[in-house]
């Protein structure tokens, strides 16, 4: 074998070398790409399970979200609901507290008018109970005169307790108008005899108008008997007349005790 040769098969030699190098070096490339495609496919497969599951997590999320929005909306309504009472409930609070402020008010205006008539019971008793009522009549600066300034003087009156035969009727009627007219400053007599329009017994005042003149006034009515009553002469026919509470009482003293009511039944 001639040098040429001999050079020629070292070549072959150093090329099959070469090529068996690159053809292990590209299995060896070969292998590893494979195997780290196919770790890379692994790796895309668990982030495609991860990213699945947080798709899941977020649907779900989605809906928990959505079902708070809901609780929120559902418990925002509860508390406009509650907001409204609270506003309704402080209106009527202002409210009862007014009402209260004026039933306060009330009361104590009723307690003022309770002493009062307390204070007027008492002084009642005690001219029920003083000897000769020296407590009952007050003497006036001036007698009153005048039949009109007498009318004047029952007009506006009422009496607040109806009449009851036998317990508030004319002769307690009487007596109480003829201490009022007395304490007015009226001379005023009670009369007790037939009725002047022929119902039974009756009792009436009447009153002095002027020097020795009178006119007769009808207690159960409160008004002046004028001369253009048919009855108006029967007022003058009597069985007895009495000056004063005391002469009324010594005669009947039930029949004329008027304060045992307990308060004054006459009324402007």
């Amino acid at each position: 074998m001639g040098e040429v040769e001999q050079e020629s098969s070292r070549k072959l030699r150093a090329s099959f070398v070469v090529t068996l190098a690159l053809v292990g070096t590209l299995a060896i490339s070969s292998l590893w790409l494979f195997m780290r495609t196919d770790s890379l496919q692994m790796q895309v497969g668990n982030l495609q399970t991860e990213n699945n599951s947080f798709q899941s997590s977020i649907v779900s999320l989605q809906t928990e979200m959505h079902n708070l929005t809901r609780v929120k909306s559902s418990l925002q309504d509860k508390v406009d609901d509650l907001t409204k009472n609270n506003t309704d409930l402080k209106s009527e609070v202002g409210s009862l507290t007014t009402e209260n402020d004026n039933l306060q008010s009330e009361i104590f205006n009723l307690e003022s008018e309770i002493n009062d008539l307390q204070r007027e019971i008492d002084w009642l008793r005690q001219i029920a109970e003083e000897d000769n009522f020296q407590f009952y009549y007050v003497k006036p600066e001036e007698q009153k005169f005048g039949v009109y300034n007498l009318e004047d003087e029952l007009d506006g009156l009422e009496w607040t307790e109806p009449y009851q035969e036998g317990v508030f009727d004319c002769s307690e009627m009487s007596a109480c108008l003829e201490w009022f007219l007395e304490n007015g400053g009226w001379h005023v007599k009670i009369y007790v005899g037939d009725s002047p329009f022929s119902s039974g017994k009756h009792a009436w005042l009447i009153v002095e108008t002027g020097e020795g003149k009178y006119m007769p006034v009808e207690s159960t009515t409160l008004h002046v008997v004028w001369w253009s009553d048919p009855n108006f002469d029967d007022y003058w026919e009597y069985e007895d007349r009495f000056e004063t509470i005391q002469d009324a009482i010594a005669y009947s003293e039930s029949g004329f005790d008027w304060w045992e009511l307990g308060f004054s039944p006459l009324e402007h």
